[in-house]
């Protein structure tokens, strides 16, 4: 073999190559960028969920697995908007459990004031005695004026009768 030939195949071989490669490199930029990207947009949507569940929780009774539950489902769903169809749900309660420990050290969560369970029965019992209430005034409504009616009808029925006779 002489060394032309060897240089034309080392050239061919470069040719095929270097697509090939480049295709490869091409596509490992790209899903670092995405990687960055979704690294990027993470922690500012976990600092947001986790204040929307402590603002929830002023509320509404919620234990910390629920909040954590509710602010991962927070995080899914505006990835998803943004475009991120596949997100790993350990590092999304990851970045919440580090945000809610950054956020508790600073005191920022601290203005929450957390509903409790007897909080929670207590409001559950006054909305059901309010909800009784107002059946009961229906109710009584609803008696007055078939009572109306009733007057009524009695009273027609007597006119009816003085009438005919």
């Amino acid at each position: 073999m002489n060394t032309n030939s060897i240089a034309e195949l080392v050239v061919s071989l470069a040719v095929v190559a270097i697509p090939v490669l480049g295709a490869y490199v091409a596509k490992f930029l790209k899903s670092n960028k995405v990687a960055a990207t979704l690294i990027s947009v993470l922690t500012p949507l976990a600092k947001d969920a986790v204040i929307a569940v402590e603002k929830l929780g002023v509320t509404q009774y919620l234990e910390g697995e629920l909040k954590k539950s509710k602010a991962v489902e927070y995080v899914v769903d505006a990835l998803e908007k943004l475009g991120f169809t596949k997100a790993d749900k350990d590092t999304i309660a990851n970045a919440i459990e580090t945000q809610y420990a950054a956020l508790s050290q600073d005191g920022t969560l601290d203005q929450y004031k957390q509903m409790t369970e007897a909080q929670s029965t207590e409001a559950t019992k006054k909305e059901a005695l309010e909800k009784a209430q107002t059946a009961l005034a229906n109710a009584n409504q609803t008696v007055v004026e078939a009572q109306k009616k009733v007057n009524e009808l009695q009273g027609t029925a007597a006119a009816t009768a003085e009438a005919s006779k």
